[in-house]
């Protein structure tokens, strides 16, 4: 097989030694760099998670089980002059 590389002996030693908090690049060197770009492409989307969107799959959607299936918003203009109220109002 032309371009193949044995993970077990280079990839995965070093995917260990990093989730052991010990990185060692030795196992890496002889690598690809496609497979280093694909080894190295899911620390970096752990690390840009936390402020990313991404974050959102992660809570709880608690809210969607009391709220109403269909909200109707109206364009009224009284309604701009009160103080707005905090989540969702019951429906008339």
């Amino acid at each position: 097989m032309r371009g193949a590389t044995n993970y077990r002996t280079t990839i995965s030693p070093w995917f260990r030694s990093v989730l052991s908090l010990r990185p060692d690049p030795a196992p890496m060197t002889g690598v690809p760099p496609l497979y280093q770009l694909h080894a190295l492409s899911a620390p970096a989307l752990f690390a840009a998670w936390p402020f990313t969107r991404l974050v959102h799959m992660l809570t709880a959607p608690l809210g969607y089980l009391t709220r109403p299936y269909i909200v109707y918003r109206g364009r009224d203009a009284r309604l701009g002059t009160r103080a707005p109220r905090r989540g969702w109002e019951r429906i008339r």
